[in-house]
């Protein structure tokens, strides 16, 4: 009996939706761009996590704890030595290096490049154990992995080219290594000093291995941990290269954020649409009750037939999410060239593929439930005729209205008068308060229209925004929330856009720059040797040159930008902006004195006159903070340190770039020619360029980093809007009786149309006066919340384009839904309508 009753409900739903298909596309729609949504989002923001966890190393065996350097220099000699005797257990060393592999039509690939000792056998898995034993490298031999080397055509016995410090190196495969052994296959494996002589590298380490050979781990750990001082980082080998996840914060903590409010977002539009869908369906499944279906019989068949829209919903989303999120995933490759590593990002689809279908069931479950048991509340004959619905008093909105006002002037006091670091609290008050508002703003707008002396139209629609507040509700909701969201990412992401530009304008005041690889896909090796700025000096046209040094170094729970001027024709080649210290602080750096970025003195809480610890190769050294300059180029700050200590930290005398100046009378063009024909012989990928090239590059790296904020913000609110558009042909569709009896009373069909018309436009009206100022003050809040980590604090830049077009985009939706509704089948019989039910 209870599956016949079951079965019964569940044929009066699909017959009811039969007839009104509206309500059925609505709520596939919806599934599908929630689930969408949700995907695309999660795909973006694990692709970044997984770009910055490092070059996953998978071929090291259980029961080693490995070591690596905190300096980009590596670690001492003496620092091995260190670890070795105070923890009494085999060790091997290892240099890492990023390097590009030169193909023969001069295509370059990233590839990390690992200088290890004949030693490491002892330290991987037993296959690849007996592997390089029986096949051990030459002078100038390699290992490649099949996982990278087979879809090449690369086998043993082939050459490969590699770009190395100060030439182009080639060395033969003496081996191909079944599996990716580390960073997904993109790798290469080489005698150690064949790698310390092609990148200058020494007698520096980059990583320790250390058997643990049945000891326990935690005394190993602290052992190494004494033995390093500072020079090195105690960790687990799959965790190696990892320290990159703790640099562009800022755009990882915008990341995490904008995931959050994109899935809060397709949650609403998930949970709101398809709780509808079964508020359509009242009268039918109102009927069953009287008939004397019980609750458990309605949850089972409205479940049989809900089940099916949730699955199609995901199927079809999630493929469709994956694939927009893979296409924004090269802001995870953006990210991974800045790190200078060598790192093969993935595309990881299972996690958001399993998150979207945990939101979209979580959304489902509530829907149904609190969908369900809403109308067994009401005694079935009402929900039948109608009279279930009630229009909301003035009395039933003031309680939610003061609350939600409240909250509201709570959040825009913090948002606008809280101090630093507190602001990003008022968000929470900010979106609770213009949520509850959004709830009852329609049904004040029905308040309002009924005062003085309405007319039929305005009677008729303040009247319908009072009976319908449920949907009403659910469509302003729709619309706040997606234009809060959207204006407020857009607005960070074009705030820190603006100030990375001009950041940068104070750096590069030079003519020309020469950089050994093109600017943001260059490698943390690729470099040029000092000793090149004499014949650059003496280039015809040159004026002045400085040399200028850029690397990454750890400085306690993070990575941190290092970077160097030369002391030549500094009042020529930089223009930093000094905040606090003396103006020509670059004049007086030196072994002991550093100065840092306003964003790195912000985000660390120091000032001109602190000291600080800097890790070396050899330990670490406290300095002295000279002076604060402002730049917010560097994301969560930079140190800025002299040519002998950066030498000193990097165990090498290598530049990152030549900044040139030249005569006022010589011809650009024909300097660069000069120039380029200098350093391209030795170094393939160099280029020369000048000023604006390299600020409209730097400008375009950070537009590209930020565009995936813009995109899924515009994403997220045309969605919304099309969802919300959806949900409202739905409604409309089920007024078609309410619309016969206007008709059959007398009202012309124009007057129909003009009613419904009224309508949308007050709620969309409504819902974009209270949701744009709400935007631009979760601006303000979410540059406060992104503040903490990165310490760039942006003027604030309102998304013009996006504000401008949000109420007219609204209203043109909501204008399409009622032309897809049709109005005019207000002329369809009342007797068929009746029928239908």
């Amino acid at each position: 009996m209870a599956f016949d009753a079951s079965r019964l409900v569940s044929r009066s739903l699909v017959r009811s939706w039969y007839f009104r298909p509206a309500r059925l596309g609505a709520a596939v729609a919806a599934g599908i761009a929630g689930v969408l949504l949700t995907t695309a989002v999660l795909v973006v923001y694990f692709a970044v996590q997984d770009a910055l966890r490092g070059a996953p190393i998978t071929a090291v065996r259980d029961g080693i704890v490995a070591v690596e350097a905190r300096a980009p220099g590596g670690m001492a000699p003496s620092v091995v030595e260190e670890v070795e005797k105070r923890t009494g257990l085999p060790t091997t060393t290892m240099l890492v290096v990023s390097a590009s592999r030169i193909a023969d039509d001069g295509a370059t690939t990233p590839m990390l490049v690992f200088g290890v000792d004949r030693s490491l056998s002892d330290f991987v898995g037993d296959d690849l154990a007996k592997r390089t034993r029986d096949r051990p490298l030459g002078p100038d031999e390699v290992y490649l992995a099949a996982a990278w080397a087979q879809p090449r055509g690369i086998k043993a016995g082939d050459t490969i080219r590699v770009g190395g410090t100060t030439d182009v190196r080639s060395w033969k495969v003496a081996a191909v290594l079944p599996g990716e052994v580390a960073n997904r296959g993109s790798m290469i494996i080489a005698p150690r000093p064949a790698v310390a002589k092609a990148f200058g590298r020494s007698t520096f380490t980059d990583a320790i291995l250390i058997d643990q050979d049945g000891r326990d781990r935690a005394r190993v750990v602290a052992d190494a941990t004494k033995a390093v001082d500072g020079a090195g980082t105690v960790k687990a080998p799959q965790d190696l290269l990892s320290g990159y996840r703790k640099s562009f914060q800022t755009f990882l903590t915008i990341l995490s954020m904008f995931a959050v409010i994109a899935v809060l977002t397709a949650g609403v539009v998930l949970f709101l649409t398809w709780r509808l869908a079964l508020d359509d369906a009242r009268p039918a499944l109102a009927r069953m009750r009287l008939t004397g279906v019980r609750t458990r019989h309605l949850m089972l068949g409205s479940a049989a037939v809900m089940l099916p829209i949730l699955l199609v919903s995901y199927a079809i989303g999630v493929v469709l999410g994956v694939l927009v999120g893979s296409r924004l995933g090269s802001f995870a490759q953006q990210i991974t060239d800045l790190s200078q590593q060598a790192v093969t990002p993935g595309t990881p689809w299972q996690m958001p593929a399993l998150g979207a279908l945990l939101a979209a069931v979580l959304m489902f479950v509530a829907a149904w439930v609190s969908g369900v048991r809403r109308f067994t509340r009401v005694q079935a004959i009402e929900a039948v005729s109608g009279r279930g619905e009630i229009a909301v008093l003035p009395g039933g909105t003031r309680k939610p209205a003061l609350i939600g006002a409240g909250l509201l002037a709570v959040g825009v006091v913090v948002v606008l008068a809280g101090p630093d670091m507190a602001r990003a609290v008022g968000l929470v008050p900010l979106l609770a308060g213009a949520t509850l508002l959004s709830v009852v703003l329609p049904v004040l707008i029905g308040l309002v229209l009924r005062k003085g002396d309405p007319g039929p139209v305005r009677l008729v629609v303040s009247r319908q925004l009072q009976l319908g507040w449920r949907r009403n509700a659910a469509l302003c909701m729709t619309f706040t929330v997606s234009v809060v969201s959207a204006v407020a990412m857009a607005g960070v992401a074009i705030s820190i856009k603006s100030e990375v530009a001009a950041s940068v304008e104070r750096w590069t005041p030079g003519d020309l720059f020469v950089q050994a690889a093109p600017l943001g896909t260059n490698l943390r090796n690729e470099t040029l040797p000092k000793e090149l700025e004499q014949k650059v000096r003496a280039t015809e046209g040159v004026e002045a040159v400085t040399t200028f040094s850029f690397t990454y170094a750890e400085l306690g729970e993070r990575r941190v930008q290092v970077w160097s001027w030369g002391r030549s024709d500094l009042d020529r080649l930089s223009r930093l902006t000094v905040t606090q210290g003396p103006a020509d602080v670059l004049n007086q750096l030196d072994d002991d004195n550093i100065a840092v970025s306003v964003n790195y003195a912000d985000a660390q809480n120091v000032s001109a006159g602190d000291t600080m610890e800097l890790p070396l190769p050899t330990g670490h050294r406290e300095v002295r903070i000279k002076a604060v300059v402002d730049d917010s180029a560097s994301d969560g700050g930079m140190v800025v340190v002299s040519p002998e200590l950066y030498a000193e930290m990097s165990g090498s005398t290598q530049v990152y770039a030549f900044f040139v100046g030249i005569g006022d009378s010589a011809d650009p063009g024909q300097v660069r020619d000069r120039l380029a024909a200098i350093v391209e012989p030795s170094h393939p990928r160099s280029r020369v360029v000048n000023q604006q090239t390299l600020r409209d590059t730097v400008g375009n790296i950070t537009a590209r980093l930020v565009s995936a904020f813009e995109v899924f913000a515009w994403v997220m609110f045309v969605l919304a809007v099309l969802i919300g558009a959806a949900t409202l042909a739905s409604g409309l569709v089920e007024r078609q009786r309410g619309n016969a009896l206007l008709r059959l009373s007398g009202t012309s069909a124009k007057s129909v149309r003009t009613q419904l018309t009224v309508e949308v436009v007050l709620i969309a009206a409504g819902s974009a006066a209270l949701s744009l100022p709400v935007g631009w003050l979760a601006i303000v809040a979410l540059l406060d919340a992104q503040a903490v980590q990165s310490g760039i604090r942006p003027p604030v830049e309102i998304p013009v384009l996006l504000s401008a077009v949000s109420l007219p985009l609204v209203i043109a939706c909501m204008l399409l839904a009622l032309r897809i509704a049709n109005p005019g089948k207000a002329n369809t019989p009342l007797r068929e309508l009746l029928a239908q039910d």
